[in-house]
């Protein structure tokens, strides 16, 4: 699974990648056939199952029938790799997101037909988020489906890297706080505002949204937005979506105080346990949960309890 392309006036997507590469020595390690290694990563820290994706670029940020038809090639080789393991593996679709009648109907394909849980979304749309009319089918069918839709990072456009993230220093200093450093957790989590602003959660009140990274800042200003951002054509308070409508993940940020804000604002039954393999593989995943004085109980419903509600899993 390759990154794909980039827009050559947007984030520089190679200089972003020698940055991972030089912090991480990431180079392709999320390629599928990588299976053995997969495999090890997860019998060396206990974990179970793995929700499988693609990234680095997924068609899903093409246009048009090539967009259409390789989101429809990536899940049906994800599928076929799955079916091979389905003890240990689930699928989330890949999804055309910039033809959104074609993104309804893969998303149904993929639930369906071959099996998936849900669906990843990186970034959104060219044209801006997926609170745009357009969208409103694609979340009647996540709701219709009982399939979340998990909101990843992608790198910012162009316009907003220029803005904000150029600066008086190297470029791949520009390039990695625009993206994995800071920028791109920042656009979900505005990304998220967007939809609880719009009032899909009001119109569809069983659709769950996933977001990483202790919540991509959200969490933080709940308390404040509740407060301050005038939201009163809403049902309830902005924090109430985040609490009923959101499942927060670490992506192997396994940090305590991030950990304890997310358990206070949101919950234990709206957090789920991730590593974000292979570009982060804390030594710690197997171990996190006991150092934090849970109980027996909650480590269950994060550790696995809560994601096999969620993906259907406990059926």
């Amino acid at each position: 699974m390759k990154y794909m392309s980039a827009d050559p006036k947007g984030v520089p997507m190679k200089t972003m990648l020698e940055g991972l590469e030089q912090k991480s020595g990431f180079t392709d390690a999320d390629e599928i056939s990588h299976h053995d290694k997969r495999i090890h990563f997860m019998d060396k820290h206990d974990v179970e199952m793995q929700v499988l994706s693609y990234g680095n670029g997924a068609p899903s940020n093409l246009e048009g029938q090539r967009a259409i038809d390789l989101c429809k090639k990536a899940n049906d080789t994800l599928a076929e790799y799955i079916e091979k393991y389905p003890d240990r593996f689930v699928g989330f679709a890949t999804l055309p997101i910039n033809e959104p009648e074609a993104t309804v109907e893969e998303f149904k394909r993929c639930i369906n037909d071959l099996g998936f849980k849900g669906a990843l979304i990186m970034g959104h749309p060219k044209n801006g988020f997926l609170d745009q009319d357009a969208y409103e089918p694609l979340f009647a069918a996540a709701e219709a489906l009982n399939a979340p839709i998990y909101l990843h990072p992608s790198p910012v456009q162009s316009d907003v890297y220029q803005a904000y993230y150029k600066g008086n220093y190297p470029d791949v200093t520009a390039a990695t706080f625009a993206c994995f450093g800071y920028g791109w957790h920042v656009d979900v989590g505005i990304h998220a505002i967007h939809l609880v602003l719009s009032g899909v959660f009001d119109r569809h009140p069983n659709l769950n949204i996933i977001i990483g990274h202790w919540g991509e800042f959200v969490p933080f200003f709940l308390e404040r937005m509740d407060s301050i951002l005038f939201a009163d054509h809403l049902q309830h308070s902005i924090s109430h979506y985040f609490k009923n409508n959101f499942y927060i993940t670490p992506s192997g940020m396994l940090t305590k105080p991030q950990f304890d804000l997310v358990k206070a604002e949101v919950g234990i039954d709206r957090i789920l346990y991730s590593a974000d393999y292979p570009y982060v593989e804390p030594e710690q995943l197997g171990t996190f949960l006991s150092e934090l004085g849970l109980t027996e109980e909650e480590q269950e419903k994060i550790s696995y309890a809560n994601g096999a509600k969620l993906l259907g899993l406990d059926k």
